[in-house]
């Protein structure tokens, strides 16, 4: 049951930090997020009791399966290599430094010949830091006169880093220099995040079609075929240069009407793994009021966070799509919060920002033993008032097997969770579950969490002895979690 609750509160408290909620109907998640999900239909074949030993076995099933799941997504950000990630983020430096060097410059143009001519450059190898290119020939790299940037071609990659350990035996901090040497290959890479022309608005992004890095067992291989786009809308003109900086513009009374950044079909693929994100969607806006000194108090925002993705691994082998759609109504932000002169976001009295969270798993999960998990998860929250959270449907699939969760949280104030009720259902068998504000069951003096009720009759009760969860049916039989 445990499992429940975590996937219950996580998802509830994300709202409630969020600040989320809403007096508005217009804050739906888009076409293509899934609906609410409905309970499963009653298998009538079985007995009410045997229904409600279903149900307690199911959700066993759920907490063992989560853990399986657990265990292949807790490393999902480490699918790299110490070595391949530090590659990587210097891949990423090689574009910038020689951005920096070209407009410092006023060069529109770096080719593979200049590049080498400029291996004894001070200026030069100060840009590139620690990094020194060996390019093949037709490595290029253009930069234009509104600040968009270019490159394409191959480049062997040298990188020294300068590190001091201890020596016992000298008694003193000595230095190690560690080398690693790799070549990368840029593919129609663009970089179009700056513009020198001066507007209210701002269209800008960064693609390739791919990044190879290293070879062999190290390869890294990223590709895309939109890349990320940033789309801005200002309350008056600026300049989105090198020296741009949101609070700078903030100090003269410009605000950010609205921002939102896209990213379409961005793989990662390295070792045994492909991480992808079909499609990423962030939106942000400012909210400001001037302050008695008439300076302008701004507060930046997100209201919008929506992905589809999907993770394959070889060991344990996993394929899985997830959807996450976490989406505020953007009226609601602008006419019922407010900033304090401390720069303080409040809620207007009476009203709250409309906000809905939406998570859907599916796919499939192996276990020990090699047994494989059909994975197949979707919840649902809304803050439909104030000081309230429901969450309006979580339907999970357990190897052939469906539960139901229902559920309610309670906000305090300052928009942290006081109390959560939420029921299981299965069948016609159902559990009422109480969690409080420490996140922990609440039970009675002798440790009953609830009821196990099919069609309103009490067929046993779910206890906790010193943190053991075990189900006792009317007919003396047990289940342990």
């Amino acid at each position: 049951m445990k499992a429940f609750k975590i996937t219950a509160l996580a998802l509830a408290s994300t709202l409630a930090l969020t600040g989320c909620g809403s007096d508005s109907d217009n804050n739906g998640n888009g076409p293509n997020t899934p609906n609410v999900p409905t309970k499963p239909p009653v298998d009538n074949n079985l007995t009410e009791i045997e229904q409600a030993k279903e149900m307690i076995r199911t959700a066993k099933l759920f907490v063992s399966d989560n853990k399986a799941v657990t265990e292949s997504y807790k490393d999902v950000s480490d699918i790299l290599t110490e070595k391949q990630a530090s590659r990587l983020s210097y891949t990423f430096e090689v574009p910038n430094s020689l951005y920096y060097y070209m407009q410092k410059n006023g060069l529109s143009q770096l080719n593979a010949a200049d590049i080498i001519a400029l291996a004894d450059d001070e200026e030069f190898n100060d840009t590139l830091g620690n990094v020194a290119l060996t390019p093949e020939n037709i490595f290029v790299a253009n930069l234009n006169a509104d600040g968009q940037f270019k490159l394409s071609g191959t480049t062997k990659v040298n990188v020294e880093e300068y590190n001091y350990a201890y020596n016992p035996t000298t008694d003193r901090y000595e230095e190690i220099i560690n080398r690693d040497t790799f070549t990368t290959a840029f593919d129609g890479f663009e970089n179009a995040l700056v513009s020198n022309t001066n507007s209210a608005s701002f269209n800008g992004g960064i693609g390739f079609k791919s990044i190879k890095i290293g070879s062999g067992a190290d390869a890294v291989t990223l590709s895309s075929n939109k890349g990320f786009t940033v789309n801005g809308q200002f309350s008056d003109k600026v300049v989105v240069d090198d020296e741009f900086d949101l609070n700078d513009i903030n100090r003269e009374g410009i605000t950010l009407e609205k921002a939102i950044v896209k990213l379409g079909n961005l793989k990662l693929t390295a070792n045994d793994s492909v991480i992808e994100a079909k499609d990423l969607e962030f939106a942000a806006l400012d909210i400001s009021k001037k302050s008695a000194d008439n300076s302008l108090v701004v507060r930046t925002i997100p209201y919008k966070l929506a992905i589809t993705g999907q993770m394959t691994k070889q060991k344990p082998k996993t394929n899985v799509a997830i959807t996450l759609n976490a989406t505020a109504n953007d009226a609601d932000i602008k006419n019922f919060l407010t900033v304090t002169d401390a720069g303080n976001l409040e809620e207007k009295a009476n009203k709250y920002v409309g906000m809905t969270i939406v998570l859907n798993m599916k796919g499939n999960v192996t276990k020990e033993g090699s047994t494989t998990i059909p994975l197949d998860f979707q919840a649902n929250l809304e803050r439909t008032a104030r000081n309230v959270i429901d969450l309006k449907g979580l339907k999970a699939s357990v190897e052939g097997k469906e539960l139901f969760v229902t559920g309610k949280s309670n906000l305090d104030n300052n928009y942290d969770v006081v109390s959560t009720q939420f029921t299981v259902k299965q069948n016609k068998a159902s559990i009422e579950l109480k969690v409080d504000a420490n996140g922990d069951f609440v039970k009675d003096k002798m440790g009953k969490l609830g009821d196990i009720m099919v069609d309103g009759k009490d067929y046993g009760d779910l206890m906790d002895n010193d943190g053991k969860i075990t189900a006792k049916f009317k007919d003396n039989s047990l289940i342990v979690l």
